[in-house]
């Protein structure tokens, strides 16, 4: 019984310290993932990096391993795609120095996610013009149009739903319709930057509007992965969701969903699930 018992403890040991290993490799150790879409758009290829749900976190002083592995993708543009601070985060340095750093290598687009928004309606207002003069260009329905390698692209930025819903106001409703009747109101290449896939994803939405690509984070990959089955929780689905990272086809559009960078500490901690930076490459079709 005594021998039995040691081995139990050995093995609850060793599984403790397996989990505890896996929880602060989810934190830690930074992973590139690789993600290719096409399109008849697009004559040249060119290269996007998508970040997202940095929640405060640090790889390194001032960030700077996660600049450099950034740097190293050689990308010639960046999305960051919004929760790189948390709502009650005292301040918002950790996401300027960041976008401070990331200019010199590529230009920077930021889109805001819910805890931007709950950042700034805690007081901060100046949030938006502070990113703004680190060199960031904020796209918070606003649209920019771009030329990337000879292509016509046109970048939006969308936190609300894209799609009318009771779970918005009447006023957010219209302003979503009259932003994107406006937004893809083109024929350039339309990547619509929305922290929250569910903006998108029901019923195909992205197609319905005519959008090629939609980058999101938010999901934070499920949060827990479990080897086989995906995901844990998807916030709007539930439990093993079909959406929680990856990459989706929306009837003829295409949407990524980074696992992110980090998490907000009031949730279960990431388990089995590294901070990801997503390198996308978008090709001729």
């Amino acid at each position: 019984m005594k021998k039995a018992l040691k081995v139990i403890l050995v093995i609850l040991g060793v599984l403790i310290l397996i989990c505890l290993a896996s929880v602060w490799i989810s934190y830690n150790w930074l992973t590139v993932s690789d993600f290719t879409v096409t399109s008849g758009k697009i004559s040249e290829p060119f290269r996007m990096v998508l970040i997202s749900d940095l929640h405060d976190h640090s790889f390194g002083d001032g960030n700077e391993k996660l600049v450099e592995k950034i740097r190293e993708q050689s990308p010639d543009l960046i999305i960051v795609d919004g929760d790189m601070i948390n709502g009650d985060s005292e301040n918002d340095d950790t996401a300027v120095e960041l976008v401070r750093s990331l200019a010199d290598i590529a230009p920077v687009y930021y889109s805001l996610g819910n805890h931007e928004y709950d950042y700034m309606e805690a007081g901060h207002d100046e949030l938006q013009s502070d990113l703004e003069e680190a060199g960031a260009v904020v796209l918070n329905y606003q649209s920019v149009d771009i030329e990337v390698k000879g292509n016509p692209i046109r970048l939006g930025g969308l936190y609300e739903y894209g799609f009318e819903t009771g779970m918005q106001s009447e006023e957010d409703n219209e302003r979503v319709d009259s932003y994107l009747e406006s937004y893809t109101n083109t024929d350039r290449y339309l990547v619509m930057c929305a922290h929250r896939p569910e903006s998108f994803y029901p019923w195909d939405y992205a197609d319905v509007w005519g959008i090629d690509l939609v980058l999101s984070g938010h999901l934070h990959g499920g949060q827990v992965i479990i080897p086989g089955l995906g995901g844990l929780y998807n916030s709007l689905d539930g439990f093993f969701a079909e959406y929680d990272y990856g990459q989706y086809k929306l009837g003829r559009s295409d949407m990524i969903i980074t696992r992110g960078l980090g998490s907000n500490p009031k949730l279960l901690p990431r388990f089995n699930n590294p901070p990801e930076i997503a390198v996308v490459d978008v090709k001729p079709e």
